[in-house]
C-alpha cells in the first residue's frame, strides 16, 4: 500500500475517534492512534517504565464539559454544536437535563455550573481575555460529583481543569483542537482565589492531579510486552518504522488473500474494511465479482468490524497488561482510603461476573470472557484510580489498565440487571 494512501487512512481514523468522542474527543489508547510507529510506541513503553513519561496526569471518572468565558458570562458546551451556537447558560443547561432519568445527573451538572460560574467569575478582566479571548478558547473539566459515581466512587464534590484538550473557534466558527495548555496554567495559578469565592462550600476547583509514575523494577514485564509487540510485527511483515496503521492495513490485506480474489477486487475490499478514504462500498464491489462470489465477499465485508478487532488485539492485550503494572497500587488524589475503595470494586466485579456466569446469557458471557481476557483476575484490580493520562510529542494518550474491563463488566451486569 502507498504511503500516501496509509497515511490518508490513519487521519480518517483519527477523524472517526473524534467524532465518536464528541466534543471532548476520544483519548487514545496507544494501539488507536495508527500515526504511531512501532519505534514511538517501544520508546513509549520503555519511558513509562523508567517512570518518565511527561505530563502525567489521573484520569477521572466523572462526567466531562467544555467551558468558556465572554461578555456574556460563562457558557458550557457538551458537543460540538453546542460550541458552533454560542454554548449554553446556566439557563440552558438546567433545560438540557432536566428530563434526565436520573436527578443526580442533573445536579451535577447543575451545580458543577454554578461552582465554576463563581471562580471564573472571581477573576479580573484581564484574565478573562487572556484565557478565554472572548470565548475564542474552550477548556475541558471533569465534573466529579459522589451521588452520580460510574464506577469509582470519590470523596467530594470537585470541578477539576483538564490541561487537555482546548478546542479554539476561528473567526469563521471552525472548531480546532490545539495543544495549548497556557490557559488553564494561568487557572492552575489562581486555584485558592477561585476556590474562596465558591458560595457552595461543598465543592471544590482544582487543577489537573500530577502523577509521578513509580518505576517497574520487575524487568520481565516490559521483557513481555515488547516481545508481544514483535509478535505481532512479525505476523504483520512490519518493523520499527511502520506504523500501527500499515499494521493493521497487512494483517486486513493478508486475510483477503485466503479469499482468492483478483487483484483489484482484494484491494477494494482489503480499503473497504480498513475504512480507506474513497474506499468502493459494496455496491461497487459488486459490479466486480460474480453473483457466487459477491456472497462470499459480502460476509467477509461485514464481519470487517471484527477483523479490525482481531488485527489489533494481540497489541491492545500486551498494552492493557502492561498498563495494569503501570496503576498497581496508585493512589486517586480524590479518594482518602483508596485501599478500602479496591475492596469494593473487587467485590463489586466479583458479585458482577457470578450474576452474568449463571444469568444463561449467552451473548453477555461471550462478552464477560473477551473482558476477562483482558483483566486476567479481579485481583488486578490494585488501584481505585480510572488511569493515567500523558503527552507524548504533543498528543495525549492514557493508561486504564484494569480500569477498561471492570468497567464493561459492571455496564454489562448493570444492564443486564
Amino acid at each position: 500500500m502507498r504511503v500516501e494512501a496509509v497515511r490518508a487512512l490513519n487521519e480518517s481514523y483519527q477523524r472517526q475517534l473524534l467524532q465518536c468522542g464528541g466534543v471532548h474527543g476520544h483519548l487514545n489508547h496507544l494501539y488507536d492512534n495508527h500515526d504511531l510507529t512501532f519505534a514511538e510506541l517501544k520508546e513509549i513503553i520503555y519511558a513509562a517504565a523508567d517512570g518518565k513519561l511527561e505530563h502525567v496526569s489521573e484520569k477521572l471518572d466523572g462526567q466531562n464539559l467544555v467551558f468558556t468565558f465572554d461578555e456574556g458570562g460563562l457558557k458550557v458546551a457538551r458537543s460540538g454544536t453546542d460550541i458552533k451556537s454560542g454554548g449554553m447558560d446556566a439557563s440552558a443547561l438546567a433545560q438540557k437535563f432536566a428530563t434526565h432519568k436520573s436527578r443526580n445527573v442533573e445536579a451535577a451538572f447543575n451545580g458543577a455550573f454554578n461552582v465554576l460560574n463563581d471562580a471564573i467569575g472571581s477573576l479580573s478582566q484581564g484574565l478573562h481575555d487572556a484565557i478565554f479571548e472572548d470565548g475564542a478558547n474552550w477548556y475541558s473539566i471533569e465534573v466529579v460529583y459522589p451521588q452520580n459515581a460510574n464506577v469509582i466512587n470519590y470523596d467530594a464534590n470537585c470541578v477539576v481543569f483538564h490541561a487537555s484538550p482546548t478546542f479554539h473557534v476561528e473567526d469563521d466558527g471552525t472548531i480546532s483542537r490545539v495543544n495549548d495548555s497556557r490557559g488553564v496554567e494561568i487557572l492552575e495559578k489562581h486555584i485558592s482565589s477561585m476556590q474562596a469565592a465558591i458560595t457552595q462550600r461543598s465543592w471544590q476547583v482544582r487543577g489537573p492531579a500530577i502523577v509521578n509514575l513509580k518505576r517497574i523494577s520487575n524487568g520481565s514485564i516490559v521483557t513481555g510486552t515488547i516481545n508481544a509487540i514483535e509478535q505481532a510485527m512479525n505476523a504483520g511483515s512490519v518493523n520499527d518504522s511502520s506504523t500501527i496503521g500499515e499494521y493493521v492495513h497487512n494483517y486486513v490485506s493478508e486475510q483477503v488473500a485466503d479469499l482468492g480474489l483478483p487483484v483489484n477486487v482484494a484491494r477494494a475490499v482489503t480499503a473497504r474494511i480498513v475504512g480507506s478514504p474513497g474506499a468502493p462500498g459494496l455496491p461497487q464491489i459488486k459490479k466486480m465479482v460474480s453473483p457466487g462470489v459477491y456472497s462470499t465477499v459480502n460476509a467477509f465485508v461485514k464481519a470487517g468490524p471484527a477483523l479490525l478487532k482481531d488485527a489489533i488485539r494481540i497489541i491492545e492485550l500486551a498494552i492493557n497488561d502492561f498498563a495494569i503494572e503501570v496503576l498497581r497500587g496508585m493512589q486517586s488524589s480524590l479518594i482518602s482510603d483508596g485501599d478500602r475503595e479496591v475492596q469494593r470494586l473487587r467485590g463489586e466485579v466479583t458479585n458482577a461476573i457470578a450474576a452474568i456466569r449463571s444469568s444463561g446469557d449467552v451473548k453477555a458471557m461471550d462478552t464477560l470472557q473477551r473482558q476477562m481476557l483482558k483483566l486476567g483476575s479481579v485481583e488486578n484490580i490494585t488501584a481505585a484510580i480510572e488511569g493515567v493520562v500523558f503527552i507524548y510529542k504533543g498528543q495525549a494518550f492514557k493508561f486504564t489498565g484494569a480500569f477498561s474491563s471492570v468497567n464493561q463488566i459492571l455496564g454489562l451486569f448493570r444492564y443486564s440487571r
